[in-house]
């Protein structure tokens, strides 16, 4: 090789030294020749025509079998898109012994801090029924709901009367003390 010729291989190409005494051709090497947005934009265009398919693939599925979901809720409902790692955090579950409306309020609360929508409550809401709520919901035909709000209301019309009420002066006129009750047993 002549003088011309120095840092260069067989081929002419410049050699430059990398690492360890490891000599990389930047010429040939595709790492130095693609443009740097180039790799990116190829990435984000096939994420999303895998999403546009996918979402295309989910719309035909549901168009012959219906959208996945308890078939209480209309179609419309049903077609729940979930926030990414949705998930509820310390919320116990509907037992009828607490406040109804203020364990409903609580409920949407934490759904909403989680990033959920109104069809994200309605969706998640049997995960968070006891056994009792379970049976009330799977027994009503099907399409009942198309709200979150019709959901709502037809559970706190079905279970307010179970819930545990705070005594009014009604309940305190009906107490009578016993004869030879000691007053302790009496309050």
């Amino acid at each position: 090789m002549g003088r011309g010729n120095r840092g260069r291989d067989a081929g002419g190409y410049r050699k430059q030294k990398h690492g360890r005494g490891q000599e990389v051709n930047q010429d040939r090497d595709l790492r130095y020749n693609i443009p740097p947005k180039d790799a990116r934009d190829r990435i984000n265009t096939r994420a999303t025509e895998r999403a546009l398919h996918e979402n295309l693939r989910r719309i035909e599925y549901d168009a012959a079998h219906g959208p996945p979901g308890l078939r209480q809720f209309s179609s419309h409902l049903r077609q729940v898109v979930w926030p990414r790692n949705f998930k509820l955090k310390k919320l116990k579950k509907y037992d009828g012994k607490e406040n109804l409306e203020n364990w409903i309020t609580l409920y949407e609360i934490a759904v909403r801090s989680a990033a959920g929508d109104e069809h994200v409550m309605a969706n998640y809401f049997p995960v968070v029924l006891d056994q009792v709520g379970h049976q009330w919901l799977l027994g009503l035909p099907e399409d009942s709901f198309d709200s979150w709000q019709e959901l709502r209301q037809a559970f706190i019309d079905n279970f307010i009367a179970t819930c545990e009420q705070p005594g009014n002066k009604y309940d305190l006129e009906r107490i009578r003390d016993r004869k030879n009750e000691p007053l302790r047993d009496y309050i």
